[in-house]
């Protein structure tokens, strides 16, 4: 009789827990796994469905066959390790993918960042790349056209001459100019 008093607490959580169960349980199987996928739109949804019932069925043998006393428990041991990479996969990957969301959400926020403060001019992170200090004295500014006209002028002379100095050294040597035949 002692140990019936030992158990009874042990029975009445087990008892407690299955009726937590059983409405779980109804509302799993209310309909066929098949239709319950062809409702849910996302992929995502899906795999969790199918990852919930094999979690619950292998769950569920475990326990029976745990109160069977069932001595090799090893094949639905494996199954229950499998059912739990699976999980974790789907897990690992939706890390994956938020941590990559996150990055690409990071990114564009600097992008916003540099570009709102280009176009705001915000010189207190980035100055442009060519600014009055780069050019203080290194400019020579002249104040009337006249100066400029008078270097170009110049300038036309000079060629004028020293083409026409060439043309004469090269007819006195007896070289014909680049239109020539003769080289």
């Amino acid at each position: 009789m002692e140990d019936i008093e030992k158990i009874k607490p042990y029975v009445n959580s087990f008892s407690n827990a299955l009726d937590e169960l059983k409405p779980e349980i109804e509302k799993l199987t209310s309909k066929p796994l098949d239709e319950q996928l062809l409702l849910l739109s996302s992929e995502r949804a899906k795999l969790d469905l199918t990852n919930r019932y094999a979690y619950v069925l292998s769950s569920l043998m475990f326990a029976s066959m745990k109160v069977l006393n069932v001595k090799d428990m090893s094949p639905i041991l494996n199954e229950l390790k499998r059912v739990k990479s699976y999980m974790d996969k789907a897990k690992q990957y939706d890390n994956k993918i938020s941590k990559s969301n996150e990055k690409s959400q990071a990114e564009k926020e600097k992008a916003k960042s540099i570009i709102s403060n280009v176009l705001d001019g915000n010189k207190n992170q980035f100055e442009p790349s060519i600014s009055k200090n780069n050019f203080q004295g290194k400019h020579t500014k002249f104040e009337n056209d006249k100066p400029a006209a008078n270097v170009v002028t110049k300038i036309i002379d000079n060629t004028k001459q020293i083409r026409k100095s060439d043309s004469t050294k090269n007819k006195k040597s007896g070289r014909v100019g680049k239109k020539g035949g003769n080289k």
